[in-house]
């Protein structure tokens, strides 16, 4: 004979709310694997989105930019496209490069003015001389003239090059902004969450095969 101990209270009321579950029409038991699998995917929503989406938001959801537009506006001025398009978070890297390569070129233009002056005087003999500001007093120029000449010429060309880096930079970030002007206006709805969860269900195929 086995003796099955007594159950306790807390047992014997969950025993008693699922009697009262099944005897009930109204309530529908919960499947709680599907609701785990809504809570996953909204959660996964949510970090993926970081809690805000520009679908969520009728400012951005209603509006649909035409490429053409986005590429025109951002020939006229820098950041005209991203405007248009309504990334404003563009905008800053989009104005800070610019800013970076004007200062890097007006810099570089300054130093390569000066050496390609001092240059000039040296090869000239110019009564100018301004090549003196880089030398200390009393300093045997015509010793070592070649070498200067050399160094001046190295330093000129140096900033140039330098200067005209900064020029073709702003003529990249010019162009770029006009593609991704382009891009951002073709693929505004595009669906980029990480959200790609297949919905795979079973198909019956039937197939006819007729030989004469």
């Amino acid at each position: 004979m086995v003796i099955t101990p007594p159950a306790s209270s807390e047992t014997s009321a969950k025993i008693e709310a699922e009697k009262a579950l099944a005897n009930d029409p109204q309530l529908k038991p919960v499947d709680t694997d599907s609701l785990i699998w809504a809570f996953k995917k909204r959660e996964k929503r949510f970090l993926a989105d970081e809690g805000w989406s520009p679908d969520d938001d009728p400012y951005f959801a209603n509006y649909n930019p035409v490429p053409a537009k986005a590429v025109w506006y951002a020939a006229l001025f820098p950041g005209g496209g991203q405007i248009y398009n309504r990334k404003y978070w563009k905008l800053p890297i989009i104005y800070g490069g610019y800013l970076g390569l004007i200062y890097g070129y007006r810099w570089n233009q300054k130093y390569y003015r000066t050496y390609a002056n001092a240059y000039r005087d040296l090869v000239l003999n110019s009564p100018n001389a301004s090549y003196l500001d880089f030398l200390p007093p009393n300093y045997n120029v015509e010793a070592r003239r070649s070498y200067l000449e050399s160094a001046f010429k190295r330093k000129r060309n140096t900033y140039r090059n330098y200067r005209d880096y900064c020029l073709v930079g702003m003529i990249g970030i010019y162009l770029v902004a006009m593609v991704d002007a382009y891009v951002d206006a073709s693929l505004y709805h595009f669906d980029v969450s990480t959200d790609l969860d297949a919905n795979n269900r079973p198909a019956l195929m039937v197939g006819c095969h007729i030989d004469f």
